[in-house]
């Protein structure tokens, strides 16, 4: 079975058709366009070198690190945007086809213009299988979508082509709107490749929902990092010039399930397991984004351009509903999505908005070179790479609750939690404390690795609830982390215990 990696991974930001149960049995719709509203935020990292030239510029970064700026930290190198919003991002889409079959190989025809019946409601360059990088091996086999396919023979499952035809985001807030920060795609940033996507049917043979996705995007990204309503830079994550069928650098964006077109999911671009953060390059002039030229101070000797930065994460929510227009969005955030039915990836009844935002602050950053993360602390052979400030272990409702913040994290991909219950009198130890507790049942509770979230200049809070407890007994927990070559430490300093009631 060929395995579909990705290249080097886009977690950016709609009213629309409610798919009857009927019609998701007869597999997926026919050819069609969604015209849907859109939430997005990302966050960026500029280079040391680039943030020192950024500095001299008067903007905010590496403030404090002029005369060594090979100390400044990527935190102070590190832009956030604020959430973005746009009414009407437009998707094509093709009709559905079996993954690996003659229409996947030689290009499935993407709708443009809705009734999608006559050929010109169609683009005139199709959407093929090979166009998608699927064979980079620094992405990893991760459980998320598409690590594996196309299935052949019986399992083939069928599937759709994409491609965002119109993506254009501004500030949502009131105290935002001055800011010129934008995203860009599709005919909305006329230098880039073209942003293309899939969307395959999740059941061995299955012919449509459920279903998983992925989007390889190549946008355009206005910052204006002091709101003064002017372009600051224009950054662009693709390794070349020209509105091209495949860039070099796409922005990966993932959804593990939908369920209906459009779908109302959070696709997102994260450093949940080992990936490279996409690089991003420098326009010459920020204000024409019919310019295709590369700032010339940032090419190497051939001419070729020099990555500024990288897209460390990024969130797009689709089919957001944040209430009618002239509503404020902390008022829809509120009272939750109109229609009843919030982000799948929500707890039910929370408001799109709050959801999008909370989602979006809890994404760990895909990772960059060690020498443009640090600096790191100073770290002897012996230290501690991950910093724990804090653990607590409390009993709540039955339940026991987990908690440990980080004071800083290198190298680290995530974390593990291990139990133990307090023997009873006649049980032979498993295990025996300092303070000459016995414990007894000492297993790892964790299936999976929880990731990590912080970085190595600063730290971030966890939380894990245990549930498989048992009234009575006295239980003891420690967590271990994981480094990128599996290699782990358990705090047994930190161990600590609560009593279920």
């Amino acid at each position: 079975m060929k395995m579909k990696k990705f290249a080097a991974a886009v977690s950016l930001a709609c009213a629309g058709f409610v798919m009857s149960p009927a019609t998701l049995a007869a597999g997926f719709p026919g050819a069609g366009v969604d015209n849907v509203p859109s939430l997005a935020q990302f966050k960026v990292t500029f280079t040391k070198t680039f943030s020192e030239q950024l500095l001299k510029k008067g903007l905010p970064f590496c403030n404090g690190y002029e005369n060594d700026i090979s100390k400044c930290p990527a935190s102070a190198r590190t832009y956030t945007s604020p959430t973005l919003y746009e009414p009407n991002t437009k998707i094509g889409r093709s009709k559905a086809h079996l993954d690996g079959g003659p229409i996947d190989k030689n290009g499935a025809k993407i709708c443009a213009s809705s009734p999608c019946t006559a050929s010109s409601d169609f683009l005139p360059d199709k959407v093929r299988e090979a166009f998608f990088q699927w064979g980079d091996t620094d992405y990893e086999d991760d459980g998320k979508p598409f690590d594996e396919g196309p299935k052949s023979g019986d399992d083939a499952p069928m599937e759709v082509h994409t491609q965002v035809l119109s993506f254009q985001l501004s500030p949502l807030y009131a105290q935002d709107k001055g800011s010129a920060t934008r995203v860009r795609a599709g005919d909305k940033a006329p230098c880039q490749a073209r942003s293309l996507g899939e969307v395959e049917s999740l059941a061995s043979g299955g012919t449509g929902f459920p279903a998983e996705s992925v989007f390889h995007m190549y946008v355009e990204v206005d910052v204006d990092y002091n709101k003064d309503g002017k372009i600051d830079i224009r950054v662009y994550n693709e390794a070349g010039i020209g509105n091209t069928v495949l860039g070099g650098d796409p922005l990966v964006i993932e959804s593990p399930r939908l369920d209906a077109f459009p779908p109302k999911v959070i696709y997102s671009h994260t450093g949940d397991s080992k990936k490279s953060a996409p690089k991003i390059y420098l326009r010459s002039d920020p204000n024409d984004k019919t310019n295709c030229d590369v700032d010339s101070a940032f090419e190497d000797g051939d001419g070729n351009p020099v990555h500024v930065g990288w897209i460390r994460v990024a969130t797009h929510g689709v089919n957001a509903k944040i209430g009618e227009f002239g509503d404020l969005p902390d008022e829809a955030a509120r009272r939750g999505p109109r229609d009843g039915k919030g982000f799948s990836e929500c707890p039910p009844g929370v408001g799109d908005l709050a959801c999008f935002t909370e989602y979006f602050n809890k994404l760990p950053m895909m990772g960059i070179p060690q020498e443009e993360d640090g600096p790191y602390p100073e770290c002897p052979p012996d230290c501690k790479l991950i910093e724990l400030e804090s653990f607590m272990v409390v009993e709540n409702a039955g339940n026991v609750v987990i908690g440990w913040t980080t004071a800083s994290e290198i190298d680290n991909a995530g974390f593990h939690i291990w139990r133990a219950r307090k023997a009873n009198e006649g049980e032979q130890a498993e295990l025996t404390l300092p303070d000459g507790t016995s414990l007894v049942g000492v297993e790892r509770i964790t299936e999976t690795l929880i990731p990590a979230r912080g970085v190595s200049h600063n730290g971030i809070n966890y939380s894990y609830v245990d549930s498989n407890v048992e009234a009575g007994n006295a239980y003891y927990y420690a967590i271990q982390d994981m480094d990128y070559n599996g290699d782990g430490n358990i705090h047994f300093e930190l161990i600590k215990s609560a009593t279920v009631k």
